[in-house]
């Protein structure tokens, strides 16, 4: 014994640490499983919210660099029209361009046996070999795409139900074409293309498909080594000011900037969520500190000084950190791929981004130090009985030890750290919105901190509440809550920290949904009736609309009919929607989502031409404010337009610009309509109107005729994909708590079957001892949740506000009282009904065993 108890022995003999190790674990094999598998469902919850929060650019990534290649500049069209084919060839005679090669790509949709997709089509020729690399050379040199047929990639072909050499109708101008999928992109060569929502095909038959014969949309261009500079110079000149010259992975760029709303508003729910998850596994540890008091107590009265204890109290929390959070990295990986799904359709509108989770080592590593962390915190409390002086056989003749009584100084210290806290946050807040994000991280700590003074009020005032009761549930319930212990605290704070999860993000969430239906409803409240292409998600799908309008016309019931026209343009770093609204419409411009400006003189400007109302992040951006002159980029050159208003974004992250027909079909040079507005007669449903739309249509079954309130469901339900995350993630915490509630409670019963035991001498009868254990679980519970409630409210407020400042997205502010009761109802659910069948086998335990200890 005594060379085991040498220090430089015990250092290097790793095989006695797990002596001792196995030796805990057959003593209490429940309590260091159940606390494992808290630890597990906090790094689930980590690495489920970081993992689902990657990826969502990085098929973007690789198809814009697998079409790209060696290509460093591009000539880029600023109207879907795009611009002559032979612009080409005067590119390749430029002074220092080695390759330049014509690309065609238009928003389209294919129509399969099982259903239809919104894709993009990409027409390349067979110079897109000479970019180099395996992707274009497949692509370019034809031989996957002879006989003029297009090809698909695996997950488009999938979703619709075709297989190679099978038909599909791509639906290009309002037409349906028939075509052969000559190929399903699939492999490690083309995975670049094979995970997007995109279709591939020869140039010619691009063109003839979207219906633009002659035009493509951009010029890939490979400059001789060192003539970028004089390369951009000449492209510029060819373009004249109308055509946009860019670098080759500009694309990539603009998606950036789209999704950084995005970006901000998950990265603040992300830190509350990591927060929330370490905390869970933090309060799942600090379940089996009594047990760990007791252990270290043994080992000091056998021997061991403080060093060997303190090897093996972090050995032991080091092992069962690295185990758990392994168990928690597979259990999260699996809710990211079960609860996290799928792209926004918006941005699969805007750009060619698939669906896509990318799993980076940092992201493994956040996870499982998470878990490891909160295990080496709570294992330290065992420490402090090792200060000099202390008895070694203290904790079993402290009266509180088996629950780790809190000390009322503790307790005080700790709500008045919660309250400055709060205090902080909300100054922080208001003073610089851009440390929201710690805030809400802040609040987290803070719920916890308030949370031994909640329980402690609630211990006073429920004696009180029950002093005439007889129940032996009641006596028991109440005397179990009187002692405010770490055990108590930790089941309390679970409860509260996913309630205030779940109510700061799903709050904001439901203040986002409302305020983008209400600028949608809106925004379609224009028409009776719209007539789009297929997929057409912002009204920015462009068609030729030819005798259409005049049919509508004079069909039976239809009053008015408007061509609408829009686009999505890039501007700088931005791709702006732009709405251009004829003047019979009866509002130029949503109401409900002006930032700044009179509504009546904006409307009334704006319907005269010349001005355009902007959105706030694009506004703040250029410094611009209600009166600036701005010169847009637009296909005819440099306009000068007036700001008439500053708006929200109406749901598109990256900005709007709303102006009137006129000035749009001036600007850009077509009269090609993104949208029919057809007014219906008084008293004519809306029902038979639509059936009169589409019978004088006729051939052009590609259309799409939808009433204003489907139309704006549509736009609604692409809109939610957007906010999706953010409901994934309420729901991923509320699945976590659920969980680690289960641990917890099971953790306790566990734990004390002894005490329960003792009560059995003293008289009290199983059912008493089972309707004790559901009283007390759910009042501690209960307590910890509403007190997450109210702290959730408050970031969610919090929240609201900053997302509205730093994305420009419109979210009103609204207390979500049925939101906040039924994660009140689902966390105290779950509770009873975890404890239930545990506490009744606890209840039954042997009068005995109260002997045992």
């Amino acid at each position: 014994m005594s060379n085991i108890l040498n220090p430089k022995i015990f250092g290097v003999r790793l095989s006695m640490l797990m002596f001792l190790y196995r030796r805990r674990l057959r003593a209490h094999p429940v309590q260091e499983v159940l606390a494992g598998m808290g630890i597990a469902v906090g790094v689930a919850l980590v690495f489920g919210v970081l993992l689902a929060n990657s990826g969502l650019t990085s098929s973007a990534d690789r198809l814009v660099h697998g079409l790209a290649g060696s290509a460093r500049l591009t000539l880029v069209a600023r109207s879907p029209a795009g611009f002559p084919q032979r612009l080409t060839n005067t590119v390749r005679r430029l002074p220092g361009v080695q390759v330049a090669t014509p690309v065609l790509r238009e928003n389209l949709t294919v129509e399969g046996p099982r259903g239809s997709r919104a894709i993009q089509l990409i027409g390349v020729s067979p110079s897109l070999a000479s970019l180099g690399g395996v992707a274009q050379q497949q692509l370019g040199n034809g031989a996957l795409l002879l006989d003029g047929g297009v090809g698909l990639p695996s997950g488009v072909a999938e979703a619709i139900g075709v297989a190679r050499h099978g038909g599909v109708r791509i639906v290009g101008n309002g037409y349906p074409h028939p075509e052969t999928v000559q190929v399903v992109l699939d492999g490690e060569a083309l995975k670049a293309i094979a995970g997007s929502p995109v279709a591939v095909a020869l140039l010619s038959v691009a063109q003839r498909l979207a219906e633009r014969p002659g035009r493509i949309t951009q010029v890939l261009v490979v400059p001789r080594p060192g003539s970028d500079a004089l390369v951009a110079g000449e492209l510029a000149r060819v373009g004249g000011g109308r055509l946009d010259v860019e670098p080759a992975d500009n694309e990539l760029k603009l998606l950036t900037q789209a999704t950084a709303p995005n970006r901000q508003s998950t990265s603040l729910f992300t830190a509350i969520s990591v927060m929330v998850g370490f905390l869970l596994a933090l309060n799942a540890m600090l379940l089996t500190v009594p047990e760990r008091r007791r252990f270290v107590a043994e080992l000091r009265m056998q021997g061991f000084d403080p060093r060997q204890i303190l090897l093996l109290l972090g050995f032991q929390a080091a092992v069962l950190g690295v185990l758990a959070s392994v168990v928690g990295v597979i259990l999260g990986d699996v809710l990211s791929h079960t609860v996290f799904q799928g792209v926004p359709s918006y941005l699969t509108a805007a750009f060619p981004v698939g669906a896509e989770q990318t799993l980076e080592v940092r992201t493994v590593l956040l996870a499982v130090g998470c878990g490891v962390l909160a295990t080496m915190l709570a294992s330290l409390s065992p420490v402090f009985d090792l200060r000099p002086g202390r008895p070694a056989d203290a904790v079993f003749r402290d009266a509180g030890g088996e629950g780790e009584l809190m000390l009322s100084k503790t307790v005080i210290r700790a709500a008045l750290l919660g309250i400055a806290l709060i205090c902080c946050v909300g100054l922080l807040a208001a003073t610089a919105p851009k440390f929201t994000i710690v805030g809400g991280v802040v609040l987290a700590l803070a719920t916890v901190c308030l949370m031994p003074a909640v329980m402690t009020w609630v211990a006073h005032i429920l004696p009180l509440a029950t002093e005439r009761s007889r129940s032996g549930t009641v006596i028991v319930a109440v005397s179990e809550l009187r002692a405010i212990t770490t055990r108590s605290i930790a089941l309390a704070a679970i409860a509260g920290l996913a309630v205030y999860g779940s109510v700061a993000i799903g709050g904001t969430r439901d203040d986002l949904l409302r305020g983008i239906d209400n600028a949608i409803a809106q925004y379609h409240s224009t028409a009776d009736i719209w007539v789009t292409t297929k997929g057409n998600v912002f009204n920015t799908d462009s068609f030729t609309p030819a005798s259409s309008v005049a049919r509508i016309a004079r069909a039976s019931g239809v009053k008015s009919v408007r061509v609408y026209q829009g686009t999505l343009t890039d501007v700088g770093k931005r791709r702006l929607w732009v709405r251009a609204r004829p003047a019979g419409d009866s509002a130029m411009v949503e109401s409900s989502q002006l930032v700044k400006g009179d509504f009546a003189r904006a409307d009334a400007l704006i319907r005269g031409g010349g001005w355009v109302a902007m959105s706030s992040g694009f506004t703040d951006e250029h410094h611009l404010k209600v009166g600036s002159v701005y010169e847009l980029p637009t296909p005819a050159g440099l306009d000068r337009v007036r700001v008439a208003a500053i708006t929200t974004n109406s749901g598109w992250p990256a900005g709007t610009i709303t102006m009137n027909s006129a000035d749009y079909q001036r600007f850009w040079n077509t009269g090609e309509a993104a949208a029919l507005e057809v007014n219906l007669q008084p008293g004519v449903p809306v029902a038979v109107g639509i059936h009169s739309v589409t019978h004088a249509l006729g051939a052009r079954t590609g259309l799409s005729v939808r009433s204003a309130h489907a139309r704006a469901a549509e736009a609604q339900a692409s809109a939610r994909q957007g906010l999706h995350t953010l409901g994934q993630i309420s729901t991923l915490l509320l699945i976590a708590a659920a969980l680690a509630v289960a641990a917890a409670l099971s953790a306790t019963v566990w734990q004390r079957r002894v005490r329960l035991a003792s009560l059995k001498i003293q008289g009290y009868r199983p059912a008493q001892l089972w309707g004790g254990l559901l009283l007390e679980s759910g009042v501690m519970l209960g307590v910890g949740a509403v007190a997450g409630a109210i702290v959730g409210v408050y970031g969610h407020a919090l929240a609201g506000r900053w997302l509205t400042i730093t994305t420009g997205f419109p979210a009103p502010f609204s207390i979500g009282i049925a939101q906040v009761f039924l994660t009140l109802a689902f966390v105290t659910a779950i509770a009873l009904a975890v404890i239930a069948l545990p506490g009744l086998a606890a209840a039954r335990v042997p009068a005995r065993v109260s002997l045992q200890e």
